[in-house]
């Protein structure tokens, strides 16, 4: 790998992470809005869960060539292409007249996010100095659960002025800003250009490896049971608990934001050196006990509120430790891509088919607590292959 600048470039890396943040609103953006939009279009539960996971259609299939992409023609231009798509995406559906076009718009809006996810990491390490570079990489895994609740928090107050179709515009006038911002630094990643190698097969080399691939599907069962809780506690709440749409928004907005906070402190684990196998095997049971506490009728609704905040908060560990992982495992910025590519596609496994799971499982048994088990059983997996991703990093460290 090119060796970066001695010294770490913080506008540059801010720049990138704010378009991962930018990227990650057009996430958050839809939770709080699904009750208009399932009163607008005349959208079932299952309907309105495949909505949100059209958005990650793109991504199930092929964010690892997105990834090679990204090494083909630099990671700089596959970013830039990330923001239009995004704003292109949010234009359509803010003119949507049917539930066709939101779907339309959601498939365009997943691309951006899949080019941003797959090329920003290697804008951050281009960017950043090799001691720095597990602090940096760390710092980005906060961008979807940060920029997810700014989304969700702005909610309240842009749906009731502007509506639904106006909060979309909000977010297309931010990701301009965020094109400019990254355009105006574009030469602090130099290190990040296009590839003079073959890149598909320097991708292919780098997947060989058994490590990327446990950690993509451990990051997989972490992200169904982040947007499980995402998705639908604001549904939830509205549904199961009579809450007003805007407590709902604010409540999965401070639940999402607790997250961020998770994201925070793995980034700082990282950067102390302790060993990600562990981080991510401990957030999945801390994950697991404090599913089985929110879907404990026993309990108050207070205490289940906190347990959801404490199992977003120990989870929010596991994107730092994951995504912090793909430079062990690259020899050049184009692998870096790839590798982030294989993972950004196996995570979306989790939002793609989780939300509507989901919703299966509540609509057959008629009641929330039935997803419990879909829980439980992403958590046990997930610890499963923490575990396995752990021995493949201590086997490459030893050679």
């Amino acid at each position: 790998m090119p060796t970066p600048s001695p010294t770490t470039n913080w506008p540059a890396v801010s720049a990138a992470i704010a378009c991962g943040v930018v990227a990650a609103a057009y996430v958050g953006k839809l939770p709080p809005a699904i009750p208009l939009l399932r009163a607008e279009f005349g959208l079932s539960l299952i309907a309105a869960g495949w909505v949100n996971s059209t958005f990650n259609t793109l991504a199930v299939t092929t964010a690892v060539f997105f990834g090679a992409l990204a090494g083909r023609v630099g990671a700089l231009r596959c970013c830039a292409a990330g923001l239009v798509a995004l704003m292109l995406g949010g234009l359509l559906g803010a003119a949507a007249a049917g539930a066709s076009m939101l779907f339309a718009s959601r498939i365009v809006e997943g691309a951006g996010l899949i080019a941003i996810a797959v090329s920003a990491p290697a804008l951050i390490a281009a960017a950043s100095s090799p001691r720095e570079r597990n602090l940096t990489l760390g710092l980005w895994s906060s961008y979807l659960p940060f920029g997810a609740s700014l989304a969700m928090l702005a909610s309240p107050l842009l749906l009731g002025t502007l509506g639904w179709r106006g909060f979309w515009l909000v977010i297309v006038l931010l990701t301009c800003a965020c094109m400019a911002a990254l355009w105006r630094l574009r030469y602090a990643y130099s290190l990040a250009q296009k590839s003079t190698t073959r890149t598909l097969a320097a991708t292919f080399q780098a997947l060989r490896q058994p490590g990327p691939w446990w950690l993509a599907l451990g990051f997989g069962c972490y992200s169904l049971m982040f947007y499980a809780v995402m998705v639908w506690l604001p549904t939830f709440l509205v549904q199961e608990r009579g809450a007003s749409v805007t407590a709902a928004a604010l409540l999965t907005a401070l639940v999402v934001a607790v997250n961020a906070c998770g994201n925070l402190l793995g980034s700082w684990l990282m950067h102390r050196s302790v060993p990600r196998g562990q981080v991510i095997g401990l957030a999945f049971v801390v994950m697991a006990a404090c599913a089985c506490g929110i879907f404990s009728s026993g309990l108050p609704d207070s205490l289940r509120a906190l347990l959801c905040m404490f199992y977003m908060f120990s989870g929010g560990t596991i994107p730092a430790a994951v995504l912090s992982g793909s430079h062990i495992y690259a020899r050049d910025a184009s692998q870096i891509s790839g590798i982030q590519g294989l993972i950004v596609q196996l995570a979306q496994l989790g939002p793609f088919f989780g939300p509507p799971l989901i919703a299966a499982v509540v609509s057959a048994q008629g009641n929330w607590g039935a997803s419990l088990w879909v829980l439980l059983a992403a958590a046990i997996l997930g610890t499963l292959f923490s575990q396995l991703a752990a021995r493949a990093e201590r086997s490459l460290l030893r050679r």
